[in-house]
């Protein structure tokens, strides 16, 4: 039977939509006022970027309303603030202060909420309605919310993340509506919503603090899970966020190479950024010699005694970057400029800019060229790979002899681990990268702390990481938040996501056996969701074969579906494909961290563990929690113990 306000909520709705189109049509118009073309297109920038959350109303502008004790009207939470032709308001947007008891209020802390009602919608009609009294005055209210999250929950699966802005849970929130500062870890098991919390929190945090963060930095593990996930923003409408996997957080390097596992381990190591520190220092030795000139009859100079405490003096100061060097130079100038004045008096008619003119005609910049070489970095950490003799000289005692063979190599590229080197040769030698008031770094449990110190780098506050300790399959696996967050500013406060609300429990309860032995002290998650069929596990001769065999019957219907495989079997190649509806993806574990699929279909998962190493068992984890509908498991080999 239909909800008997149904309705007055959709006329509601359609005023609401009505006056949603009437403020899209003064955005559109505004570029119109712009007094000048430069002002001009500078408006009709900002009026592209918000239109963006116009567009994105009509998923559902409005999701739900509440009834405040001593208020005299409803108050109705949706996707962006909607306001009448008198600027009254009839939608506010889910991230202002008003909306927080929408998502908080519970029976014993209602904040005020009499009534929390959500609302079912399919693009502007609004389809279902669901009360939850906050005084438990209807009986079968909660069971009616229970029911809007599991239809949203049980959606086939996108190959681009939707936001969650009508079902955020209050655990989430909590999390999303945390103040910057100080740090925050969230630790959460499959299915928590991790990433979900993670990109409402930069939009939430631009929301509240947008004078003071400026601009957030969200870090992925790999650009496939930023494809995923690089939509939530733009449809939430925020323009302030850079988003970029952790090897791409370099300009202009692209990753083409992969190292060995032994040398991924190595090159994580803190060890060798003072290697390459060294290796800094060693090309800019300082070269103190003379310098002099003639200007206007007088002769000036600088000897080698002067020079060199001068370049002390600026390194010691600012480093030995650009900005440093160019304190070198104009220091020079100064100096020389001084001179000049000194020794001609009022005959010294030259501006200080005419006598750095001529300074340059008579070799300063030369000068300066070989007392100071320019040294690209890129270059830096190519002949220190390179070149073992090169690497000797500054790896010195850091490295012993074996570490150094390691590390020396022929082939060309770079690697994901030498991304790190090379953003602190270029922090060193040229200048430091953009820091972000706000910097959230996803799968955090996999960076390295080389990659760690590179984020860093990028900190001008405070930060939150996500992720999972059991599901860490970086080349140095932790135990613990802390031995993570040890190579960060700040003390940051943990704290846990639960209730697993992607991964049913029957898919759980097959995983879970492998949690204490991946992570002891991690607590499992608790489903959300029950009555998935049980996960299937065939015996084959070929399991890869009949691993895409299953896939196949299970892509009808518009279904995500992926093949988790070793890498050994899955071959190279094939995980471009993850967003092609054409195939099926075929993935390793760590390339499908942080994804979900309706189906999976995983294999052999004895030969994932011993590719995976010490790491083995918690990469199997990540394969077996990928799915929200089933599973599947295919194999030749026996299954590992714990699954058995």
């Amino acid at each position: 039977m239909a909800h008997p306000d149904l309705p007055h909520e959709q006329a509601y709705v359609d005023n609401a939509y009505a006056c949603l189109d009437r403020m899209r049509e003064a955005l559109e118009r505004s570029p119109a006022a712009g007094a000048g073309e430069v002002a001009q297109e500078a408006l009709e920038a900002w009026a592209s970027r918000r239109l963006v959350t116009f567009a994105d109303a009509e998923r559902g502008l409005c999701f739900g309303r509440m009834d405040v004790d001593g208020a005299a009207a409803p108050l109705y939470v949706g996707r962006r603030w909607v306001h009448d032709e008198g600027h009254s308001v009839l939608v506010v947007n889910w991230q202002a202060p008003a909306a927080r008891p929408f998502y908080t209020a519970t029976p014993v802390a209602p904040h005020g909420v009499t009534l929390r009602r959500r609302f079912r919608t399919r693009g502007r009609e609004v389809l279902d309605i669901s009360d939850e009294a906050l005084d438990g005055s209807l009986e079968d209210g909660a069971a009616a919310v229970d029911d809007f999250l599991l239809e949203e929950l049980e959606r086939s699966r996108d190959v681009h993340m939707r936001d969650i802005v009508a079902t955020i849970q209050a655990d989430q929130y909590r999390l999303i509506a945390r103040d910057p500062a100080p740090p925050l870890v969230v630790q959460g098991g499959p299915g928590t919503g991790k990433t979900a919390v993670g990109l409402h929190r930069a939009s939430f945090l631009l929301y509240t603090h947008r004078e003071e963060l400026r601009r957030i930095l969200v870090v992925g593990p790999n650009p496939t899970f930023m494809d995923y996930v690089s939509h939530v923003l733009p449809i939430l409408g925020e323009d302030g966020v850079d988003q970029r996997a952790v090897a791409e957080l370099v300009d202009g390097v692209e990753v083409s190479r992969a190292d060995a596992p032994d040398v991924e381990r190595l090159k994580a190591d803190l060890r060798l950024a003072d290697v390459v520190r060294r290796a800094v220092e060693l090309r800019l030795e300082p070269r103190a010699e003379s310098f002099e000139a003639r200007l206007d009859g007088a002769y000036v100079r600088v000897r080698d005694e002067e020079v060199e405490p001068l370049l002390a003096e600026v390194r010691a100061e600012l480093g030995v970057g650009n900005a440093a060097r160019e304190r070198f130079r104009l220091e020079l100038v100064r100096r020389l400029y001084g001179q000049y004045t000194a020794k001609l008096g009022a005959r010294a008619f030259a501006a200080a800019d005419e006598v750095e003119r001529a300074l340059r005609r008579a070799g300063l910049t030369r000068y300066v060229d070989r007392v100071w070489p320019v040294v690209k970095p890129d270059a830096v950490v190519g002949q220190l790979l390179g070149n073992r003799t090169r690497l000797r000289e500054a790896a010195g005692d850091l490295l012993d002899a074996g570490e150094q063979r390691l590390l020396v190599r022929r082939a060309a590229g770079w690697s994901r681990a030498d991304v790190p080197l090379l953003d602190l040769a270029r922090a060193l030698l040229v200048e430091p990268p953009r820091r972000y008031g706000h910097v959230i770094v996803d799968e955090a449990q996999d960076l390295t702390p080389m990659e760690l110190a590179m984020v860093a780098r990028r900190m001008g506050g405070a930060f939150t990481l996500l992720g999972d300790i059991a599901q860490g399959t970086g080349p140095v696996p932790y135990d613990a938040w802390d031995e993570l967050t040890a190579h960060l500013p700040g003390d940051a406060a943990v704290e846990e996501l639960e209730h697993a609300y992607r991964v049913p429990r029957e898919i759980m309860d097959f995983a879970l056996p492998l949690l204490p032995a991946i992570a002891s002290d991690v607590r499992p998650p608790r489903s959300y969701r029950t009555g998935a069929a049980a996960p299937r596990v065939l015996v084959a001769g070929d399991p890869l074969a009949r691993a895409f065999a299953e896939a196949a019957d299970l892509a009808g219907d518009d279904a995500l579906v992926a093949v988790i495989a070793p890498a050994s079997l899955r071959g190279d190649g094939a995980a471009g494909s993850v967003f092609d509806e054409r195939r099926v993806p075929v993935l390793t574990p760590r390339e499908a961290k942080g994804l979900e699929f309706d189906h999976v279909v995983v294999v052999e998962p004895a030969q994932i563990v011993d590719e995976g190493g010490a790491t083995g068992l918690r990469e199997l984890y990540v394969a077996l929690t990928r799915p929200t509908k089933s599973l599947l498991v295919t194999h030749a080999r026996e299954l590992p113990p714990l699954l058995r």
